[in-house]
């Protein structure tokens, strides 16, 4: 046996040590008779474990969002704040890394509205957050508090125009959703 002796030894310290000896299923599978495990339960553990691994190989990555799309967003954005060429690199990861989140949770859209203007939040908010992260002048950072302030005055407004008509809360919180810069 491998490893640290323990009072009293149990199986699980003896299976953990010996299992980093074990180079091959053949191997293992035979340490399994040895040590009185029922080979069922070895098999149905290694098809779990074998289903998982195909399971998460056969997801479909997002879509992937359209370059020009993202560099379009870059390039306002590059202008709007006067940013240096380091700066337009990181917007652009971070117009990549937006679009990429929405396109992954795009199919929350139909099945569960909640979830997904919670998320879309979230993914503002982070955004947001990045590009603050990133102004380095004292002129970006204003133009960015008020930017935010505009938002917020416009989000408002159309909170309270769409509660005085009576809309309902999905309603409501997709169009404040839509209000959004950045």
């Amino acid at each position: 046996m491998i490893g640290v002796v323990c009072h009293p030894p149990t199986l699980y310290n003896e299976l953990t040590f010996q299992f980093k000896s074990i180079p091959t299923f053949g191997a293992a599978f035979a340490f399994t008779q040895t040590h009185n495990m029922n080979p069922r339960f070895f098999i149905l553990l290694s098809s779990l474990f074998m289903s998982q691994l195909l399971c998460a190989q056969s997801t479909a990555p997002a879509a992937v969002p359209s370059d020009p799309e993202i560099r379009k967003a870059t390039e306002l954005l590059t202008t709007k704040y006067s940013l240096n060429a380091d700066q337009a690199k990181q917007v652009y990861h971070i117009q990549l890394r937006k679009h990429r989140n929405m396109a992954e949770i795009a199919a929350l859209q139909a099945t569960d509205i909640d979830l997904y203007h919670a998320k879309c939040q979230n993914i503002q908010t982070g955004t947001w957050a990045s590009i603050r992260r990133m102004l380095n002048s004292k002129e970006q950072v204003e133009i960015y508090k008020k930017t935010q302030a505009e938002i917020r005055t416009l989000r408002n407004a159309k909170r309270k125009e769409l509660y005085a008509q009576k809309a309902g809360k999905d309603a409501v919180d997709a169009a404040v959703l839509a209000i959004y810069a950045e």
